[in-house]
């Protein structure tokens, strides 16, 4: 059989075309300095899909289109990286390398002031309503726990009211983040604590308390950003699996926003959930019921 020029192109661009989608690229990801591997550091391409790196570093990501797209890579305590997809090969791993954020310090001023703390609190939603939701693997939800007395303190633990999933495949792990309040963005600012911290719940109904009291996490006079994101450390599971537990969430009226969604660290979202339930003429939003136990510095 002959074939005339113009079936011979058609030929190369379809070959072209079906290369360039539904490839599998492969990267691990480590410490610059170290060289020890990362685990857990969110990876996620421009169009939006992402993935996490496993307990050795490594992640397998498919993309569909390897000449126009770009890779995030990023984790709490170092500098995120952005890079072409065209970088990878479809034959090997690639080595990516993360550099320590730096920060530029306060200035430290010394004395023999001994600072003390006296009176505690606990703040969080208050229950009115429960309502059991489920997030999504690689979702971070973030609240705004507000600072009633205008005081500083630190944080001395953090609790979560979870319900059971009973059709859950396996349980996800929580890596909790501390922020302050941005009020010009009206969103979480700065990290307060610049490390992960995991955390495995159980897939029960029950309050889960995380004692922070010796991390030395500042509670700001404007109150504080909590951040609980899903990840999975389970390994491989199937693509649609279902995980527990669930946040429960309750019922508040004040429409502010005070609930934050954050996917694969590529921006904040509203995670507030609208509310309307006509038999009981309630309009609102339901927020996480997630909180902190805090210390005030005495005067």
């Amino acid at each position: 059989m002959v074939l005339n020029m113009n079936t011979v192109k058609f030929l190369i661009l379809f070959l072209t075309i079906n290369l360039s989608y539904a490839q599998t690229i492969k990267g691990v990801v480590k410490d610059s300095i170290t060289g020890k591997s990362i685990a857990f550091a969110n990876v996620v391409l421009k169009n939006g899909k992402g993935t996490y790196t496993n307990e050795f570093g490594n992640f397998e990501l498919k993309i569909k289109n390897i000449n126009n797209d770009t890779l995030k890579i990023s984790t709490i305590g170092y500098q995120s990286r952005i890079l072409p997809t065209t970088s990878f090969t479809t034959d090997g791993t690639l080595e990516i390398l993360l550099q320590l954020e730096i920060e530029n310090l306060d200035e430290v001023i010394i004395s023999n002031k001994i600072i003390k703390y006296g009176e505690r609190d606990v703040l969080g939603e208050k229950r009115d309503g429960n309502m059991g939701v489920t997030s999504l693997i690689g979702y971070e939800t973030t609240v705004l726990i507000e600072n009633p007395k205008n005081r500083t303190g630190k944080v001395n633990g953090v609790y979560i009211q979870l319900k059971k999933r009973k059709d859950a495949e396996y349980v996800a792990t929580f890596n909790l983040k501390f922020y302050e309040f941005d009020s010009i963005t009206n969103s979480p600012g700065k990290l307060l604590y610049h490390e992960n911290l995991y955390v495995q719940p159980k897939n029960k109904k029950y309050k889960l308390w995380v004692d922070v009291k010796d991390l030395g996490i500042l509670f700001p006079e404007s109150g504080i950003c909590l951040g609980v994101e899903m990840v999975n450390t389970s390994g491989k599971v199937k693509k649609y699996a279902y995980f527990g537990p669930r946040y429960r969430y309750t019922f508040t009226e004040e429409k502010g926003l005070k609930t934050w969604s954050n996917y694969h660290n590529t921006g904040w979202r509203d995670g507030s959930i609208e509310y309307k339930n006509p038999k009981r003429t309630k309009v609102g939003v339901l927020n996480p019921m997630i909180g902190v136990e805090v210390e005030y510095i005495l005067k």
